[in-house]
């Protein structure tokens, strides 16, 4: 077989909507930037952010693409700096004779704005659900004591007196100082995605929902203006996450714990929801879960 001769077509099970309208606008050029064995991210020409294959057993990303794989995508042939068309419903690596299929894929809204926003004596009540639930991650690690109280790690208590500033500032509705505390607490901790870059995209999703379940919309602009500059403080893989959340976008599994919050659900519901989102890398659920819970703590009920 020639090298660049089509072998494999993939088979996308889901994409998020807003990728999927980008694809159908017009013929992108990409290039892979970064393989794992259950992810794949693509730098797409004039977009910051990155777009991502995720295999499909996986929580969906916003600007991602669920996709059934026999084996991992480095097995595949994946390699960074390959280059791709992305052209209708259809995403081509000519060099490793691989096609992904997104002609059938489900069309998914991952923004926080398609939530159906019901009662905010939802967002108080969750609390107690998801302290239960972070109370089950690893501290030594896991960003969680600073929701549980526990007796913490070397980043929880480097993180404290930064977190503390950026809620102050959050709360008093100053944005420079909020983008600056933000900058401040992003980029610390293990991972590809840091830890409090994982927190900040759990509590920038926290602070949609609460302005938008208490109709504070004049506020949500702060958002983004943290998020773009915490993202200038860290990696590009973390830094499109962090502008993701920015803008209202999150993964699959947190969105649906955000539903569960916002109509009130029982205990029960949120906790089953919280331990989809808490299985989510090694820590990186729980740290979503914590900067989720300290948004809820400190800024819901018109703080």
């Amino acid at each position: 077989m020639e090298r660049g001769e089509p072998k494999l077509t993939l088979t996308a099970d889901a994409v998020c909507s807003r990728l999927l309208k980008r694809m159908r606008e017009k013929p992108v050029t990409a290039t892979v930037h970064s393989v794992f064995d259950h992810a794949v991210n693509l730098a797409f020409e004039n977009r910051t952010g990155l777009v991502g294959l995720i295999a499909g057993e996986k929580t969906l990303t916003p600007y991602a693409v669920s996709v059934q794989t026999p084996c991992s995508f480095t097995e595949l042939g994946f390699r960074a700096g390959m280059a791709a068309a992305v052209q209708a419903e259809t995403i081509e690596l000519p060099e490793a004779g691989l096609s992904i299929d997104c002609s059938a894929a489900e069309s998914i809204d991952l923004g926080i704005g398609s939530l159906r926003f019901d009662t905010p004596d939802g967002l108080k009540q969750a609390l107690p659900a998801l302290r239960q639930t972070l109370e089950q991650s690893d501290a030594e690690v896991c960003l969680a004591p600073l929701v549980t109280g526990g007796a913490g790690n070397v980043y929880t208590k480097f993180l404290a007196p930064r977190l503390e500033e950026l809620v102050q500032v959050v709360t008093a509705g100053d944005a420079e100082r909020a983008a600056s505390a933000a900058a401040n607490t992003a980029g610390c901790g293990m991972g590809l995605t840091p830890s409090s870059d994982d927190l900040l995209t759990g509590y920038f999703a926290g602070l949609h929902t609460i302005f938008r379940t208490e109709g504070k919309a004049e506020r949500i602009s702060l958002i983004p203006i943290m998020a773009q500059r915490a993202a200038e403080k860290t990696n590009r893989i973390s830094a499109t996450f962090l502008l993701q959340s920015g803008e209202g976008l999150v993964n699959y599994d947190l969105l649906a714990l955000l539903q569960t919050i916002v109509t009130g659900a029982d205990i029960k519901t949120i906790q089953q929801a919280a331990q989809r989102v808490l299985s989510i890398g090694s820590t990186s659920g729980g740290d979503m879960l914590t900067g989720l819970s300290l948004a809820l703590a400190h800024h819901a009920g018109g703080k």
